[in-house]
């Protein structure tokens, strides 16, 4: 627990991005299975102990300390993990300081009566910063500024990989990750995973200069879309189960079950969430009231109703499509959409393209509707595949 407390103490005083890189890899560098993986799976949001719950905590503590005493103190400080570690008063004997394996293992196998116990314990058994790093693990709020994105990067950095081999594998594993700490350690190949639900890594468009590169390029090789006033998403229906994830494969469906709910299809959408009411999109700010929820009441679901709008098609039943050319998955997306029972999900039309003055002026001054909320236009090669990370030229 000692390393992964001072992991914690150090991201949450570090403001700099390289350095939290930095952090986690010399973590995953310096301490050894299952912990580091466990470290891993906390620092993207993968634990959660339906047995350990913040009610929990408080009851255990005014246990040990006068109720209103620990009232005033969390009123004061603001945060529950950080108000238990100051105020626990430990009772010495001849506890252990637990590891971090060893209490999820606890965790995840005690019935509510148990937890109060092995809670109390540990906090004997620990000083105050590593009953703080306890607190945090138990109840997944670790606040320390990292994203599920930049834990997979300093993974990659660690291992020497590209992050998005990282996303590829990462929602077919389970903590603590073995597999994939063994494949970054140079000791296995990359695990093989070809899970129902997992997330694809994104493809990224470069800005281009309107008045020096385009004039270089020919009109007839690309098309043009609306590019949307929403966040891009990821929406994933396979074998059952069904995932909507951000661009970056953190798994928001949990604040759009109306979302999930009209997912009814199997392959795997590129598209763009946004609000939308009887076929009409709503703006950002409406969205925005969704976003960012650990979940969401029907009231707020009624008043703001949610849908995609589909860019692309990645995998069309079990077939994987990426490495076709994007004339040929527009075709692919036309009849799967077509086929997709909800309201909710539509496809982003295509714009023709005249002639990039002509495609100018009509960003200028796009016509009433859906494109008066549009950020402006997306160009892609018609032969392009579908490949991760941002490479120049095709978008």
């Amino acid at each position: 627990m000692k390393a992964f407390a001072e992991l914690l103490d150090r991201l949450a005083l570090t403001a700099s991005r390289n350095a939290k890189l930095r952090l986690i890899a010399d973590h995953l560098r310096t301490v050894p299975d299952p912990d580091r993986g466990w470290a891993l799976a906390a620092l993207t949001g993968g634990l959660s102990f339906k047995e350990a719950k913040s009610n929990t905590i408080r009851k255990v503590v005014e246990g040990r300390v006068d109720a209103e005493l620990f009232r005033l103190s969390y009123d004061y400080v603001g945060d529950l993990a950080e108000t238990v570690a100051l105020i626990w008063p430990t009772r010495h004997g001849a506890n252990r300081e637990p590891d971090v394996s060893e209490v999820i293992e606890a965790l995840n196998t005690a019935k509510r009566g148990e937890v109060p116990d092995l809670l109390e314990n540990w906090l004997d058994a620990l000083d105050a910063e590593g009953r703080w790093a306890l607190l945090k693990l138990v109840t997944g709020s670790l606040r320390v500024g990292v994203s599920a994105r930049l834990a997979w990067q300093a993974a990659a950095d660690y291992g020497g990989v590209d992050v998005s081999d990282i996303q590829e594998v990462w929602h077919g594993l389970e903590p603590p990750y073995l597999d994939l700490l063994a494949w970054l350690d140079g000791k296995a190949e990359r695990p093989d995973v070809e899970t129902h639900g997992r997330f694809r890594p994104v493809m990224l468009a470069h800005p281009i200069d309107e008045a020096t590169e385009m004039p270089r390029l020919n009109p007839a090789d690309f098309v043009a879309e609306w590019k949307w006033d929403g966040i891009r998403i990821q929406a994933v229906s396979e074998g059952g189960v069904k995932r909507l994830y951000s661009r970056t494969g953190e798994d928001i469906g949990h604040a759009f079950p109306d979302v999930i709910e009209a997912m009814d299809f199997e392959g795997v959408l590129d598209g763009e969430l946004i609000v939308t009411r009887d076929g009409v999109m709503g703006s950002f700010s409406d969205l925005q009231q969704r976003l960012n929820r650990k979940s969401v009441d029907a009231k707020r679901m009624a008043a703001f109703p949610a849908g995609i709008r589909a860019y692309d098609l990645l995998a069309d039943g079990e077939e994987d499509i990426r490495a076709l050319p994007f004339d040929e998955r527009r075709k692919r997306l036309e009849a799967f959409i077509a086929a997709v029972p909800s309201s909710r999900i539509d496809i982003s039309p295509l714009v023709d393209i005249e002639s990039w003055e002509k495609l100018a002026e009509l960003r200028a001054s796009p016509p009433e509707g859906d494109a008066r909320l549009a950020e402006g236009f997306m160009l892609k090669r018609r032969d392009s595949v579908y490949e991760a990370g941002r490479p120049k030229g095709p978008w």
